[in-house]
């Protein structure tokens, strides 16, 4: 298993990697409403992320081996750029044509900056591995290789993120995550996670 940077020929496996790992998640669910057409919704959601990120040379990794994609994460530097305008068009489509989606988004948004450190951070917007895959330690890889980006940026204080599953929460305290607040999400609870890099001027 290697952990590498996607490039645009990447896109199609990836997103669907990532389309078949969040098939029931609490977050794209509430977005993008579980039940009929949520899988296309889905592919499309992670499709006009990834294509935006990787045009704007934002962090983009997979976990592949010689048979494929297994798990993917994604999300910004400390620096974030303006889309390109052919993705926002492609965008502004795409929430036109999700009824709802405007107004849940606002929904997970304000939760989410409420609990967001004031410094410059990365934030993890996605990561995911193929159910076919669990266990096997690669959503940890993913989770490292993407702090060691942040850590890697004299910019960057700590890596934020969230999640709505329960389960999650454990194993990113395991990887040195700690609680910043939590929010609510429909009915559910949005957790909001943050690592802080240790820094020389800390000591």
């Amino acid at each position: 298993m290697e952990i590498i940077a996607a490039t645009p020929s990447d896109i199609e496996e990836a997103v669907g990697c990532l389309a078949t790992a969040f098939a029931e998640d609490p977050i794209t669910g509430f977005l993008l409403e579980l039940g009929p057409g949520y899988h296309d919704r889905v592919t499309q959601f992670f499709s006009l992320l990834m294509r935006a990120r990787i045009a704007l040379g934002m962090p983009v990794l997979l976990a592949r081996t010689p048979a494929g994609v297994h798990g993917a994460a994604m999300g910004y530097p400390t620096q974030h750029p303006s889309w390109p305008a052919y993705l926002t068009e492609a965008w502004n489509q795409f929430e036109n044509a999700t009824p709802g989606l405007t107004d849940r988004l606002a929904v997970y948004e304000g939760g989410a900056d409420t609990y967001k450190p004031s410094a410059p951070h990365y934030y993890l917007g996605v990561i995911g591995v193929h159910p076919r895959m669990h266990g096997q330690g690669i959503g940890r890889q993913l989770l490292e290789a993407f702090c060691a980006l942040s850590a890697a940026d004299p910019l960057s204080s700590g890596v934020y993120l969230e999640t709505a599953k329960p389960s999650n929460v454990p194993f990113y305290e395991a990887a040195g995550f700690t609680e910043t607040g939590r929010g609510t999400l429909g009915a559910g609870t949005l957790w909001c996670m943050y690592l802080r890099h240790a820094r020389p001027q800390d000591a």
